[in-house]
């Protein structure tokens, strides 16, 4: 006779495996892990992820994570304002920030463009983008998108939208493994590959 999991577990495996990066074995360890803890300490972990989002908005000048209209890093006037670097998703940011190697603002795009994934230029902040670039007068475009198929063709796109624009474009150099994410790379190679990087 097989085992069959109760509907509630099953249920939060179901859940957590929606998670990015979280497959089904590790779903079912996490849930495991979950419930056999005290109630407490579960009531503490869903009121911290319903304060979150109740409480976390886009920044309305680069689209991070913010609790207020605008976040930490573009409320601070003693960044460098003529540096914008472009980032795929808000947590990208991490990266540099841990490895204070940028020390200016940045902007996240939403995602890149796949149009196998329905993703168009429309989807994007790239519009918002173009505008921020004139209107703060932007000196130095870093496009830090990740070395994807998608990333690279975004950051194509973005190059031929500036085309005529005195902006200088840069990309990171090519310490970062094809496929991965900015997130898990470590300080050392956000580092080098942030120092070398080139123009477009």
């Amino acid at each position: 006779m097989n085992y069959s999991s109760p509907v509630a577990l099953e249920k939060l495996v179901q859940e957590l495996s929606k998670l990015p990066g979280i497959g089904r074995k590790t779903a079912r360890r996490l849930a495991f892990h979950l419930i056999s803890g005290d109630r407490e300490k579960m009531e503490s972990l869903a009121n911290s992820l319903i304060e979150a989002k109740e409480r976390l908005v886009d920044c309305r000048r680069c689209y991070g994570v913010a609790e207020n209209e605008i976040c930490p890093i573009c409320a601070n006037s003693h960044r460098d304002n003529e540096s914008l670097c472009v980032v795929e998703r808000a947590s990208d940011i991490l990266p540099f920030e841990n490895s204070g190697v940028y020390k200016g603002f940045y902007f996240v795009l939403g995602g890149v463009l796949s149009p196998l994934d329905g993703i168009k230029p429309e989807d994007l902040h790239i519009p918002e983008l173009m505008e921020r670039i004139e209107r703060e007068n932007i000196k130095e475009l870093i496009l830090a998108l990740g070395s994807s198929p998608e990333a690279e063709s975004t950051a194509l796109y973005i190059d031929r939208h500036l085309a005529s624009s005195p902006v200088r474009r840069t990309r990171l150099a090519r310490g970062i493994p094809v496929g991965s994410d900015l997130e898990f790379i470590d300080d050392v190679t956000m580092l080098r590959a942030f120092e070398e990087r080139v123009r477009v």
